[in-house]
């Protein structure tokens, strides 16, 4: 049985093994898993390609909802976004959104 939105030739719990893995990456390494998967999903990772950029922001520490919403408005990318789909005008201008961001909560801590 095809689960609706799964592909096939995956079980979901491989996809969503994958995926868990693709954003604890970014939640150990911060600002450089977030621009190591974004370079990755726009070359040659299927896994990280498919997964959407709000989620990919929210696994950066100290990143919420919220901050997710607002970083993804200030770069000009969509909520439902896919990490494939991203420009390379578009990856830039994340990461250092999010890398700025980082910066002044660090010095206001």
């Amino acid at each position: 049985m095809t689960v609706y939105g799964s592909r096939p030739d995956k079980e979901p719990s491989q996809d969503s093994h994958r995926r868990a893995r693709v954003l604890s990456e970014v939640a150990t390494e911060g600002t450089t898993g977030l621009w190591r998967v974004l370079r990755r999903a726009a070359a040659i990772d299927d896994e990280a390609a498919d997964i959407q950029v709000s989620a990919l922001v929210r696994a950066v520490p100290g990143m919420g909802a919220l901050d997710s919403h607002d970083l993804l408005v200030r770069a000009h990318i969509r909520e439902t976004g896919r990490a494939g789909d991203l420009t390379p005008g578009q990856r830039v201008a994340l990461v250092e959104l999010v890398d700025r961001t980082q910066k002044l909560r660090a010095a206001h801590a």
